[in-house]
């Protein structure tokens, strides 16, 4: 991981930030050293980007008609950018002034055109009603008018009430239509009335008296028709003229409008911690080691396109530094979502390993044998494999990447341990039956505890050599650990078998216990001494509290690894009590202790795999007080408006 420094003028921060949010290679940080400390207290200038950007993205928005153009963003003249750097609240200001303008010049524009559109409806309307009247039905009816289809049904209701009314509709438009009216003459008040009520349109309200017999002359209707369809075709051309004219008097308003909600969204991002003074801006931020050359090649670009060339520099990080880690890319890919059984834990340093494949295994390890059960297991091992196929993100796709290994681990123990959906017999166990060999259960439990600490100490040795402290290597979490837990285990064994505690005092496993606390009560003493070069009562006490913390902590760790086995034995029991449910229930007995096995059982062994996990394991080697790396990316927020 490399960190990075970025130096520019203030009008090319969003210019790089929007360059480094598109290559998505970096963690940004808030920035940081001695020289930089002294501007920020000198000349660091405040802005409320983030108010800034929302009152000027609802003004932009307001301007945005989609239906006539999107937009094509300018990058206004350098002069203003800087003005812009300079005053970020009173450029914006005037910008806003700017488009208040602009939006009366488009309300004005869009007046004029919808007036066009009304011309061009009144005169498509004339068009059809011409095409619509027939000159002997105008002649003969009564009254006619135009109706709305949806008051029609009560209309006609009224209508014939009277047997001598009789009436025709002629559409017009699938909303309304003619209407006519034929009967005596003394029906015409009453008609009318009707039509008064109901709101039929006179015919003159959409035709004129020199439409209306334009309809009786057959051989001038046409020529007139024709002449209204030109009219159309001339307010069109009209609308089409205007509408240019809007985007080309619009458009460079809106695409300077477009550039500067862009950069007020960037720079009000608050997961941009830039230092920001009226003569420069400063952007630190991290860099992993294989992106570097994508990091420099963006930067490149970034200086052809301002012309200038910026200040950058890359350096390792020091040991007072905690740089942030990347996702580890683990194989088969399949596993990549057990990374979260390590993150619920904690997040690894730079200087730690990561172990997430190593928790996974353990975990599952510690799960199967508690869980030995060859049937079960294999419903959870098919469980994951249709959740990981099924999901490729969130709670089911992670559960899918634990259930494969610890149905498989559940399998392995069950042929171990001779069992097959609690029942015992249908296949002979390869290691022993944990209800008929205790003692023996108790003591490879308490065998693998010692190996797995023993592991995760070597693993916790490492850390501190890598972290700069060698002493740290004999000490609690290194050599003196791991003689401690294998004298501890064999002097446990001795004593189980003379049953005498001073006898065992003088035994080799004893003596071997004995070195490794006195290991960790040096260790703090010698890291003291070599990396600080001083040593007082204080470093005594603190190697005292190392000797005492890896006993009494030593002897639960090891003692609680016995939950293993006490599951284990559980399981087993769960077994008998199917077995002896048989001659009541029959095949009933042993579904119902499945179900509970796989039900509760299964949810205590995974809580208690989790803890000896946590605690007893990774305890030994694990600090999880790093950073993840969030790579920087430009997000596209959507903002009310109101």
């Amino acid at each position: 991981m490399k960190k990075f420094t970025i130096i520019t003028l203030p009008e090319h921060e969003s210019i790089i930030l929007e360059s480094l949010g598109k290559a998505r290679i970096t963690h940004l940080i808030e920035v940081t050293g001695p020289e930089f400390e002294r501007l920020r207290v000198a000349a660091e200038i405040k802005v409320d980007y983030e108010d800034l950007s929302r009152k000027f993205h609802a003004a932009y928005e307001s301007l945005l008609d989609p239906e006539l153009f999107e937009p094509t963003e300018l990058t206004p003249p350098a002069l203003e950018l800087i003005e812009f750097a300079d005053d970020p609240e009173g450029k914006v200001n005037e910008l806003l002034a700017g488009m208040d303008e602009a939006k009366a010049g488009l309300e004005e524009a869009e007046k004029e055109i919808e007036e066009v559109k009304a011309r061009i409806v009144g005169t498509g309307g004339r068009i059809a009603c011409l095409r619509a009247l027939e000159p002997d039905e105008l002649r003969r009816c009564l009254v006619v008018g135009v109706v709305e289809f949806t008051l029609l049904p009560r209309l006609e209701e009224h209508l014939k009430r009277l047997g001598d009314i009789t009436y025709r509709t002629i559409e017009i438009s699938p909303d309304e239509g003619f209407l006519f009216v034929f009967g005596p003459e003394e029906r015409r008040r009453w008609v009318e009335s009707i039509f008064l009520v109901f709101d039929v349109k006179d015919i003159f309200n959409v035709l004129g008296v020199r439409d209306v017999l334009l309809v009786l002359d057959l051989e001038i209707r046409e020529g007139t028709i024709k002449k209204y369809e030109e009219e159309i075709k001339k307010y069109e051309e009209n609308i089409e003229k205007l509408r240019n004219e809007r985007i080309k008097r619009f458009a460079p308003i809106l695409g300077m409008a477009a550039y500067y909600d862009r950069t007020l969204r960037i720079l009000s991002d608050k997961r941009v911690p830039a230092l920001r003074t009226k003569m420069i801006s400063v952007i630190q931020g991290w860099v992993p080691t294989e992106n570097l050359p994508d990091l420099q090649e963006t930067v490149r670009a970034v200086e052809e396109k301002i012309g200038e060339q910026l200040f950058v520099q890359y350096e390792d990080p020091s040991h007072e530094e905690e740089a942030p880690t990347t996702r580890p890319k683990i194989r088969p890919k399949f596993f990549e979502p057990a990374v979260t059984l390590t993150s619920l834990r904690g997040w690894p340093t730079a200087h730690e390993i990561n172990p997430s494949m190593i928790t996974l295994l353990v975990f599952s390890l510690q799960f199967g044998m508690m869980f030995g059960d060859v049937g079960q297991g294999l419903i959870f091992l098919i469980l994951g494999i249709i959740l990981s196929r099924k999901y490729k993100r969130g709670l089911a796709s992670k559960l899918g990447a634990a259930f494969v290994p610890m149905g498989i681990m559940s399998i392995v123990f069950g042929f171990l341990y001779g069992e097959v959906f609690l029942v015992e017999g249908i296949i002979h166990p390869l290691l022993f039956s944990p209800l008929h060999h205790v003692m023996r259960l108790f003591q490879i439990v308490l065998g693998i505890a010692v190996l797995e600490m023993s592991f995760g100490l070597v693993l916790g040795a490492i850390n501190e050599y890598k972290e700069g402290n060698i002493a740290g290597v004999i000490g609690e979490h290194g050599a003196g650990g791991i003689l401690f837990f294998v004298g501890l285990f064999f002097m446990a064994t001795e004593f189980y078998v003379v049953m005498d505690f001073m006898a065992i005092t003088g035994h080799w496993s004893f003596i071997m216990m004995m070195v490794g606390l006195v290991m960790t009560f040096v260790e703090p003493i010698l890291s003291a001494v070599i990396m600080h070069k001083k040593l007082n009562f204080e470093i005594v006490g603190e190697g005292m509290a190392a000797f005492l913390i890896t006993f009494i902590e030593g002897l639960c760790n090891f003692f609680s690894f016995l939950r293993i086995a006490a599951f284990a034995l559980a399981h087993a029991c769960l077994a008998l009590a199917a077995h002896a449910l048989m001659p009541v229930m029959g095949i009933g007995g042993i579904v119902l202790m499945n179900v509970i096995a796989m039900t509760f059982e299964f949810v205590s062994s995974s809580v208690q795999a989790l803890r000896l996990l946590y605690y007893e394991f990774m305890g030994k080697f694990f600090q999880g007080t790093g950073t993840p790396f969030k790579p920087f990316r430009i997000r596209k927020e959507v903002r009310e408006t109101a």
